[in-house]
């Protein structure tokens, strides 16, 4: 077979999988009943698990003992760089001034419930409710989704491409696109995509697509898609929140095939003159998030990174992650305000999924630096918000929060972006726990 017909088919393939979009016709279907402060959000969950120690603490390798202290991430927070001899390699700002600067630092936040896992973090963060114990990774929520609240108490005015989940690895991922919630569930759900999945690892030309997926993870997904191809003709009236038409169908696999034969071309967030061999899984993930966001503008949508979960390992690593995933935001950011549908009516949040422990594991990396777990200590609990946005929306340049008197949750994120859209007082009360985090707003 030819490898451009092999790619089309493939592509075509993964996206009725991957991507197949949930289409509202056209018209009202809820009444909006709150007031939008903007009416785009981007929301980016760090994932892996990262410390405030290197993060907001600004220590570098103090904890290690080896070294001085100082900011890793240019793009987000303000501070001087470390001096001397550094584990990574410094990266210029991509932003002229930091986002803590163009918004509210949240600088210390609780993961206040629940194990510290990974898909458990992920959960809380989309859903605005703990976990108390550890998740079946291989079946979707109890709770619905912040996706699922979108789509049900507001009107997109469009389609459901307005909600999109971008994430890095496929794995328990996809169970996150909505819940097994009786009054919400698949009806629901955001448009979901894995970019290195779908397109393989495409900064270098090497294209795989559902050969990368594990055979439960296949299964999964294709309990989506035979859901909306039992439904793909029907009208409203046949199932409440969704239609699909062949149109919008074909609209993203065009986009698909355009992004793998290279008629849209893909820009990396990289600085310039970096060697593209200095990419990582997660600036991938962002690239990928921005051409959806160039091509949509959705209102809403969810980008991971989980490359800083080499710190297991690999501390050196995890800096190295940790400050080329600042970039990306700052450059994500960038583009953002050049878009003329998304610039000042964007509102960007960041959090990370949870923390990391205090004292480290047994592991040593390449220079001598202890690697750190996640295992429920208070340390891994400790995290950090940032909420960007238009300076007559979001204040700039506020810092709150401290290690004695933390300001904010976890589960906050959820009724915040839910306030951000207009449809917080939509949903009912006892399905969200959480608060709006309310100093962020002007």
């Amino acid at each position: 077979m030819q490898r451009r017909k092999f790619l089309r088919n493939t592509a075509l393939t993964a996206a009725g999988i991957i991507s197949a979009p949930y289409i509202l016709p056209s018209g009202r279907l809820f009444a909006a009943s709150g007031t939008r402060l903007v009416n785009h959000v981007v929301l980016v969950v760090f994932g892996g698990g990262i410390r405030n120690q290197e993060t907001v603490g600004q220590q570098y390798l103090l904890n290690q003992g080896a070294g001085p202290g100082g900011n890793v991430m240019y793009n987000m927070l303000e501070g001087a760089a470390p001096s001397g001899s550094l584990v990574y390699t410094p990266w210029e700002p991509a932003v002229t001034t930091p986002l803590s600067a163009q918004g509210t630092l949240f600088k210390h936040m609780r993961y206040a419930e629940g194990p510290t896992g990974h898909f458990n973090g992920h959960s809380v963060v989309l859903t605005g409710r703990y976990t108390e114990t550890g998740l079946n990774l291989n079946i979707n929520p109890e709770y619905p989704t912040l996706f699922e609240y979108y789509r049900k108490h507001s009107d997109p005015a469009k389609s459901a491409m307005n909600a999109w989940w971008v994430s890095l690895d496929l794995g328990p991922y996809p169970a996150l696109n909505y819940s097994r919630h009786p009054d919400y569930g698949s009806l629901y759900g955001a448009n979901y995509i894995s970019p290195l999945t779908t397109f393989g690892d495409y900064a270098d030309d090497k294209f795989s697509t559902l050969n990368a997926l594990h055979p439960e993870e296949l299964s999964r997904l294709n309990t989506v898609k035979t859901f909306l191809d039992k439904n793909f003709d029907r009208s409203i009236v046949d199932i409440p929140g969704m239609v699909n038409t062949a149109e919008e169908k074909q609209e993203i696999h065009e986009f698909i095939l355009k992004l793998l034969q290279g008629d849209i071309p893909v820009e990396w967030p990289l600085p310039s003159g970096v060697a593209g061999s200095n990419l990582t899984g997660d600036l991938i993930n962002i690239a990928s998030a921005w051409k959806i966001m160039e091509q949509f503008h959705p209102e809403l949508l969810v980008v991971n990174t989980t490359n800083l979960d080499v710190c297991h390992t690999d501390f050196s690593g995890y800096i190295q992650n940790l400050h080329k995933s600042d970039y990306g935001i700052g450059w994500l950011w960038n583009k953002i305000q050049s878009d003329p549908v998304m610039s000042n009516d964007t509102i960007m949040i960041m959090i990370p999924e949870h923390g990391r422990n205090l004292e480290p594991n047994t592991i040593t990396d390449i220079h001598g630096l202890n690697a750190y777990d996640h295992t429920t200590d208070e340390n891994s609990r400790d995290i950090f918000g940032l909420v960007v946005g238009p300076s007559d929306i979001v204040n700039h340049g506020l810092v709150i929060g401290s290690e004695e008197v933390p300001n904010g949750q976890s589960i906050d994120i959820v009724p915040t972006i839910a306030h951000i859209l207009g449809f917080k007082d939509d949903i009912p009360s006892y399905l969200l726990p959480g608060g709006v985090m309310d100093e962020a707003f002007v």
